[in-house]
């Protein structure tokens, strides 16, 4: 795989025109920018002192300077680290249950026949052009650090897997330095998936379980889980579930999705991290109640950037939960990363609550540092 063979050499690849590739960075600097861990965007104030900004763009770093002044050159605005807590790794080196057309059918059979055919060329040329290369430089271009990518099990309703848990631990495996290997089992089959589960994180190191309660069509709530969720605990890892109404396929059931079918789980396993996918979005409100009541639970902030104005950031802030707020994309479901950090980054969030969110709240919650 070309990504193994590039980690194993000098990385020469750059961002944007203007930087400096990170490997000669990390030659010029490599104690300060493992400490740091920063970015810069031009044109930016730094608050607190300043910063020498290395290259001319916004994929280049800053070694924070305090309380000095310099000339020159343009101070860049310091940016967190960027971790996307939630992406997809759609590409042509990833598996697909039974194939493309099949799992295409399967699933969204129930759509209009213009709009189907719109989804079946969307994952068609994601599974059969796009590779594991073109990811990384999505993620350069757009100064993601690392993606938890994950694989997802629709086993009972569909027959399907979009990427299995052997794929994501593969692709973490060549690129440790970017992918953070998210595995996903159906819950519905019982002792097989919590059998699956620890397969995939004992044996093949996946760091985290992504479940989709609308799709997979089950119950948070059901005891028959309980299982599933001692052994998720057992094992260290978060549990991220769709938080969230469903539209794209078209037989789920978005009561599965709401947020408060987690708070039975959430005061059973009060050590068991969990993740609230897409914002809560119908019910931001409802997420944000079970994030500051449950020390165990986060919320993402992956799909809805076109509605962030609905989301209640102040809150959060005010009832202490800025540490439990998590950047996510659901690359590429919902564009590229651009589209979802330009949304976070218009909303003039103070720059410490921001820089959580980016990246901080992610190294904490997956012990990253």
């Amino acid at each position: 795989m070309d990504c193994e063979r590039n980690l194993q050499a000098p990385r020469r690849r750059c961002g944007e025109a203007g930087s400096l590739c990170r490997n000669t960075i990390r030659g010029v600097v490599p104690l300060a920018l493992r400490v740091l861990r920063r970015r810069v965007t031009p044109q930016s104030r730094v608050p607190g002192g300043c910063s020498l900004t290395i290259g001319a763009t916004g994929t280049s770093r800053a070694i924070g300077l305090d309380g000095c002044s310099m000339k020159g050159g343009t101070i860049g605005r310091v940016i967190a680290m960027v971790i996307d807590i939630h992406a997809h790794p759609f590409c042509k080196e990833a598996t697909v249950t039974p194939d493309v057309q099949e799992a295409v059918k399967r699933m969204f059979d129930g759509l209009e026949p213009q709009r189907r055919e719109v989804v079946q060329k969307g994952f068609t040329y994601l599974f059969t052009q796009r590779s594991i290369e073109d990811i990384i430089r999505d993620m350069d271009g757009a100064g993601v650090e690392k993606a938890c990518i994950v694989a997802m099990d629709l086993t009972t309703h569909y027959g399907v897997e979009l990427v299995t848990n052997e794929d994501v631990a593969r692709f973490a495996s060549a690129c440790p330095d970017r992918f953070i290997p998210f595995a996903s089992v159906d819950p519905s089959m019982g002792r097989a998936a919590v059998d699956k589960l620890v397969h995939a994180v004992k044996d093949l190191g996946c760091r985290g379980l992504k479940l989709v309660p609308p799709v997979q069509h089950f119950d948070f709530t059901d005891p028959k889980h309980y299982p599933l969720w001692e052994t998720a605990l057992e094992l260290g890892i978060p549990v991220w579930t769709h938080a969230a109404h469903q539209r794209s396929h078209p037989d789920s059931d978005a009561r599965l999705g709401h947020p408060m079918l987690v708070e039975p789980v959430a005061l059973r396993y009060p050590d068991l991290k969990i993740i609230l996918g897409h914002c809560g979005f119908p019910w931001p409100w409802d997420t944000w109640s079970l994030v500051i009541r449950h020390p165990n639970v986060y919320v993402d902030i992956s799909v809805f950037h076109d509605l962030y104005g609905y989301m209640p950031w102040d809150a959060y802030v005010k009832y202490g939960a800025e540490d439990k707020v998590l950047f996510a994309t659901d690359y590429p479901l919902r564009g590229g990363f651009n589209d979802t950090l330009t949304a976070l980054r218009s909303l003039n969030l103070a720059s410490d609550f921001e820089a959580k969110i980016l990246g901080e709240n992610a190294m904490r919650l997956l012990e990253l540092g």
